[in-house]
């Protein structure tokens, strides 16, 4: 009886230990496994890194027209200097 008990309680304890609800399969160790779609790990970084680098391009576009509106204004505010005269010379 007491061995039958023992039994119970610890096949109870055992019941609830572990994950709960779906269980996720793991990334094999080794080998290149398919891609299981857009909830794929591999995925998902893809679409990540895409994203940065879309913004990145972006981000670097804007600069560069930034940049040449900055010079744009700063030529229409001080032309450039015409190039100087020689110095008249000395007469003796």
């Amino acid at each position: 009886m007491r061995k039958v008990l023992l039994a119970i309680v610890t096949l109870t304890a055992l019941a609830g230990c572990g994950l709960q609800g779906d269980l996720v399969r793991p990334v094999p160790l080794w080998g290149d496994p398919p891609n299981e779609g857009p909830n794929d790990p591999r995925t998902l970084k893809a679409e990540e890194d895409r994203k940065a680098a879309d913004r990145a391009a972006r981000e670097a576009q804007q600069r560069a027209a930034d940049e040449a509106n900055r010079r744009a204004l700063e030529q229409q505010v001080q032309p450039p200097a015409a190039t100087p005269a020689a110095p008249p010379t000395p007469t003796p």
